[in-house]
């Protein structure tokens, strides 16, 4: 199964600093008009085991859309969401600029957490924890109470519903953004009456589009989750994939059609590839380290990667002493386009995106030395600043 088209970007410190560097282009449909609108732009385009290869910078890739478009190709279009992805996600009223990270802080209303921070059905413990998560850094509270985990049972809908409609009141009471975390219609309709803007379905739209309606009735956002199979289900037999990431688009792309006639808006939707959900450990990885491709489609990328096991089959170590590894996948996912990042550690997190967007995404110059930094700002001279016992100790920040 391969998708309509696949981009691999170039890496993301070369795309900002240079329009020109270039992307590779599959394209798996309409080869014959892409063969005629290659040719007649001069670019060059591969052709073997039925996919078509272009690469070019932006610039190109925006020639060949308008060429692809003029020829009535069905390629255009979604080239044309790769070239002008959404910028703003919506949220009812509001709106998320996704130049800068955003970081989902989460809250587990559960006594069965794989990562051992349940809350519980306690109410003022589960508000205490956000504004705690709200403090480190968090733009968003994502509320969950019932665990993805396959080995534990589902919760009725009724009664996830109860639990979670007055802790999202009194988030939103608090001055919080909120997501919940639910695959359930009944357990959406409930949280965003009492206030949350955000559907964050781990389905997949396997179970079926009630979550999303929900989310379109209010105008909410939506979190699209690749999964291969209705949740808590492990896939018996596990799936085979040729190629995980190329599938995963393939999957996408259909999807984000039936959202989209469901009556969601492109704006609305943030899609995650699914860390755990229908993949080993070693296709995890190479989830991550392919991240960028998944830009394709256009739409905000979140990533849900916060301690998982993926992590333990690498470094060995349990849940409770993953950080660190999750910081590093924050970093590497950041740098290949990720923007939004659902995490138990947000302190640990902003710090890792902090240094990752000054190294992947600060302009040239962003933190040179100028004439308030030290040394020159303290009037130091050369001699004080490499004097065995210097005379000024140099500020915190200084940029030289």
């Amino acid at each position: 199964m391969k998708p309509a088209l696949r981009i691999v970007p170039a890496a993301s410190n070369a795309t900002n600093r240079d329009s020109h560097a270039p992307s590779v282009a599959f394209f798996a449909e309409d080869l014959e008009r892409l063969a005629l609108a290659t040719s007649a732009l001069g670019l060059g385009l591969v052709v073997s085991d039925g996919a078509g290869r272009v690469m070019g910078g932006r610039g190109d890739l925006r020639r060949l859309e308008r060429e692809l478009r003029r020829r009535e190709s069905n390629l255009a279009e979604p080239l044309a969401r790769y070239l002008a992805p959404v910028s703003r996600w919506t949220l009812g009223a509001r709106e998320l600029a996704l130049d800068s990270p955003i970081v989902m802080g989460i809250v587990n209303m559960t006594d069965d957490s794989f990562s051992g921070d349940g809350v519980g059905s306690d109410a003022h413990a589960a508000v205490a924890h956000a504004a705690r998560l709200q403090e480190d850094g968090a733009d968003i509270i994502d509320v969950g109470a019932e665990t993805a985990r396959a080995s534990r049972p589902r919760l009725e809908a009724k009664a996830e519903a109860r639990a979670v409609a007055p802790v999202v009141a009194a988030l939103v009471r608090e001055g919080h953004l909120v997501s919940i975390d639910t695959y359930k219609a009944e357990v959406a309709v409930a949280a965003l009456e009492s206030g949350a803007l955000i559907v964050n379905d781990i389905s997949g739209l396997t179970l079926g589009a009630g979550a999303a309606e929900a989310a379109k009735s209010v105008s909410a956002g939506y979190v699209l989750n690749y999964s291969y199979s209705v949740p808590k289900q492990r896939p018996d037999p596990p799936p085979e994939y040729e190629d995980v990431v190329a599938e995963t688009l393939a999957w996408v792309a259909p999807r984000l059609d039936e959202l989209e006639a469901v009556g969601l808006t492109r704006a609305q939707i943030v899609i995650d590839p699914g860390i755990a959900f229908g993949k080993s450990h070693d296709e995890d990885l190479q989830v991550l380290g392919r991240l960028g491709e998944f830009t394709t489609a256009g739409q905000p990328l979140l990533i849900a990667h916060s301690r998982k096991n993926y992590i333990g089959s690498v470094s060995g170590r349990g849940p409770g002493e993953r950080d660190l590894e999750t910081h590093v996948t924050t970093a590497l996912a950041y740098s290949q386009g990720a923007r939004l990042f659902r995490v138990h550690d947000v302190q640990g997190t902003r710090r890792a995106l902090t240094m990752a967007a000054a190294i992947t995404s600060a302009d040239p110059g962003a933190f040179a030395p100028d004439a308030e930094s030290w040394p020159w700002a303290a009037g130091a001279t050369a001699a004080d600043a490499i004097a065995q016992e210097a005379v000024i100790e140099p500020p915190a920040g200084q940029r030289w």
